[in-house]
């Protein structure tokens, strides 16, 4: 029997996975799970909101590379580059190497940020967030 949920609520139980995850070092789990909420999320924020968290994103970047004299990035290009990691570690084609290299914590975190920017905008009440908090402190000297 097929159960019905939102979207949204199955999107807060990925990215309150996502960072329990993060926090016990499973990176990879993190990334994927974090990716599928984020993609929801984002969804969800421009349809209701009429805003883009991804766009948003996109813009911050180009206005840093721009204050640092260096060329803008399409939404494009941003977006193959953003979602590199993610889609090496959920897919393989045919003719795909079978090993790849990533950097495992660093994509977890920013795939795991764009996720709760997200949620944030769709006011989304997520548990965990304090472990997060705390685990960022403890991790990035911030």
């Amino acid at each position: 029997m097929a159960n019905h949920s939102k979207k949204i609520n199955l999107a807060k139980e990925q990215l309150e996975d996502a960072i329990d995850m993060l926090i016990r070092g499973r990176y990879i789990s993190c990334l994927t799970l974090a990716g599928a909420a984020e993609e929801v999320f984002t969804g969800l924020a421009d349809a209701k909101l009429g805003k883009n968290p991804f766009n948003l994103i996109h813009e911050l970047i180009n206005y840093d590379l721009a204050a640092e004299g260096h060329q803008q990035i399409s939404r494009g290009k941003f977006r193959k580059v953003r979602n590199s990691a993610r889609n090496l570690v959920k897919h393989h084609d045919q003719g795909d190497d079978e090993s790849i290299s990533i950097n495992r914590r660093g994509q977890a975190l920013a795939t795991l940020g764009q996720a709760m920017i997200s949620a944030d905008m769709l006011e989304v009440k997520y548990k965990n967030k304090r472990k997060y908090n705390t685990w960022l402190k403890q991790h990035t000297g911030t």
